[in-house]
């Protein structure tokens, strides 16, 4: 056993300790409490005391530690049966407190405990905080610098994303994974001067693994401080997004294509629309002109038809002109007939004439050889002679009048028929003009529902063009929301 002064010099030196020093007599009750412990105690009273209400951290001295547990029962018979150091954590109300109990013996007899106290809070963040950097570990790449840029360590996702060893890596700076031309710019010094100022950096990084392999990162690099605040240490912790950066890099591309193809329909768009505007005014013009044709047509068609039946009338006309003539010149036949005829009778009476007038002069010898008696008969001779004579005179002239009427008959009959000829001809023509004009009709009786039906496809073209406007500038607008959608993919 220690002396007084021996024992003072222990109380003084546990005195001093930082631990956290509890002492217990051989039946628990407390008998001894440094300073670090009491002060422990009474930061974590208020908390105690919501589990334990009458705890006292300065009336703690003579009173039992089955006051800070719920079943002492359990404790003491745990506490009965150490033999080696006896460790354990015990959380009261939101304090979570790291106890290390050994006895003290004296022989074979327990004289006391000895319980040492610590705030496990610190430990169990440490505690928390390693399986933390564990589990990020385990789906992350995590590589540890200095804080002058020498790596300390690496996981096997790091160096396999980079893909090196841990011995090709450990002690060689971090510009080994930076292009060349970016390891001496001012941006890269200046990315360490901020790391060493204690400032993180997050960000997508492109770097560069073993055998000059492009590898992307997103990545964040957090300096560590050590107690008194000072950054001793970097660690990263980054993802491989080297695919994802290649897949939106090639989306990049394909977004340009895409940009550039739709700026080119976006152009045959509005060329479209232009024609399809300007074509739909066309139609319309084409449409009035269209209508104003059908509207002459119809009025064609009825020229013709009047034309039609005014040729009728003139065939009809001509037909019985034909007729009348061919009457006539059967007329001046028979005229001619009758006096060929009267012709005949005339030379007839010419002859009687001839003997009456030769009776005459045979009756006025006569009378002449009878003298005197002969001369009544002389007279009447005389007088017959004259009449003969007469009758000759009238005869010739009548047979002069009727060659005459043959003659004008002749050329009357010459001339009816030259008429007929020409009726004949002008009938024939007439009837090609109304067959021509009847032809006409039905071709121009076509030609005036053909533009009444093409006034009626220009009328539809018209609305179909003023449709496709419509629908171009719809286009127009999809287009514009494709691009839009397809840059907000990126």
């Amino acid at each position: 056993m220690f002396g007084k002064a021996q024992s003072a010099l222990v109380a003084a030196a546990v005195e001093k300790l930082t631990a956290n020093v509890m002492i217990a007599d051989g039946n628990y009750n407390i008998t001894y409490m440094n300073s670090a412990v009491q002060e422990l105690l009474q930061d974590a009273e208020e908390e105690i005391r919501k589990k334990f209400p009458d705890f006292r951290a300065d009336e703690l001295l003579g009173k039992s530690i089955d006051i800070f547990h719920k079943d002492p029962a359990h404790q003491r018979n745990l506490l009965d049966s150490l033999t080696k150091t006896h460790r354990a954590t015990i959380k009261i109300g939101q304090k979570s407190f790291d106890l290390v109990a050994n006895h003290v013996w004296s022989g074979k007899k327990r004289i006391g405990t000895v319980v040492e106290w610590a705030n496990a809070e610190e430990r169990l963040q440490n505690l928390e905080f390693k399986e933390k950097l564990n589990a990020i570990g385990r789906s992350q790449a995590v590589i540890e610098f200095d804080m002058e840029g020498t790596v300390l360590h690496a996981n096997e996702n790091f160096l396999n994303a980079l893909g090196y060893t841990l011995n090709e890596i450990a002690g060689k700076h971090h510009s080994l994974f930076v292009d060349v031309k970016e390891r001496e710019t001012a941006d890269y010094r200046r990315f360490w001067e901020d790391l060493r100022a204690g400032n993180f950096q997050s960000s997508e990084f492109k770097r560069i693994g073993k055998g000059n392999k492009e590898v992307w990162i997103q990545a964040t690099y957090n300096p560590i401080f050590d107690p008194a605040g000072h950054p001793y240490k970097v660690i990263k912790f980054a993802t491989d997004i080297t695919e994802q950066v290649m897949e939106r890099q090639r989306r990049l591309v394909l977004q340009e294509q895409i940009d550039k193809d739709l700026s080119e329909i976006a152009m045959a768009i509005s060329n479209a629309k232009d024609q399809a505007t300007s074509s739909a005014s066309a139609s319309e013009e084409t449409s009035s002109s269209v209508q104003t044709v059908a509207a002459a047509a119809e009025e064609l068609v009825a020229s013709i038809q009047e034309i039609s039946r005014q040729v009728q009338t003139a065939l009809d006309v001509s037909r019985d002109a034909a007729t009348e003539a061919q009457r006539s010149g059967e007329i001046m036949s028979g005229l001619s007939e009758n006096a060929k005829t009267i012709g005949s009778v005339i030379e007839l009476i010419d002859g009687i004439a001839s003997q009456t007038n030769l009776l005459a002069l045979n009756a006025t010898i006569e009378a002449a050889r009878a003298g005197e008696a002969g001369k009544g008969f002389a007279v009447v001779a005389s007088e017959v002679k004259n009449l003969a004579s007469q009758t000759s005179k009238a005869t010739e002239e009548i047979s002069s009048q009727i060659n005459s009427m043959q003659d004008t008959t002749g050329s009357a009959v010459i001339a009816i028929e030259a008429i007929m000829a020409v009726i004949t001809k002008i009938g024939d023509i007439a009837a090609s003009i109304a067959s021509s004009v009847e032809e006409q009709t039905a071709v121009t009786n076509d030609i005036s529902a053909n533009m009444q039906s093409a006034a009626q496809g220009v009328e539809h073209i018209t609305t179909s063009m003023q449709s496709i406007s419509s629908a171009t500038a719809q286009i127009d607008v999809a287009t514009k929301n494709v691009r839009e959608a397809s840059q907000s993919l990126m």
